[in-house]
């Protein structure tokens, strides 16, 4: 019984922290002044959040103002990988989040830059086009708004599963 009583506050202190974490990568996400929210999703735990910075010149000057946020979901969320500091941050991109063990089966991409998926369908979800190409066992869906565009990679997922991620990804993206 202590046991028991021990590997719930384990499992419930490593759920809060893991919690109070992907909140500070929202913190960072909001100093890089984007208008992105990482959103949740039902039945799904963010794994892997990282920020992608613009490109620069030799001289290391921002080239434009391109960033993009990459977010991975999973159904199954394991441990930590622990990081060296190095490898959480360079040059092109920071690790705001995790990695966490899992198998993926959302990627989520939002840019400051309106995207284009080649050789797509347009369909449409709650009277939006969305571009939508599958590829093997990957679907993408693509929508573009007033804040950029978001992509989404879907991994092996129904289709009623899929329109109804992206319908909630689109309506947090407002």
């Amino acid at each position: 019984m202590l046991f028991l009583v021990a590997l719930l506050l384990v499992t419930g202190c490593q759920s809060n922290n893991s919690n109070n974490e992907l909140e500070e990568a929202q913190k960072k996400i909001d100093k890089f002044n984007l208008t992105f929210e990482i959103p949740r999703l039902d039945g799904y735990e963010v794994s892997y959040v990282h920020h992608v910075f613009p490109p620069k010149d030799k001289q290391g000057n921002a080239l434009g103002n391109k960033q993009e946020v990459f977010i991975t979901y999973t159904d199954n969320k394991g441990k930590l990988n622990k990081l060296t500091n190095e490898q959480k941050m360079n040059d092109e991109r920071e690790i705001l989040y995790g990695p966490y063990q899992g198998d993926t089966k959302i990627e989520l991409t939002y840019s400051t830059i309106q995207s284009n998926l080649d050789r797509s369908d347009i369909v449409e979800i709650d009277g939006e086009k969305v571009q939508k190409v599958k590829i093997g066992e990957h679907t993408f869906f693509l929508f573009n708004g007033d804040k950029g565009s978001i992509t989404m990679d879907y991994s092996n997922l129904d289709e009623a599963t899929m329109t109804s991620i992206t319908q909630q990804v689109m309506k947090e993206s407002k």
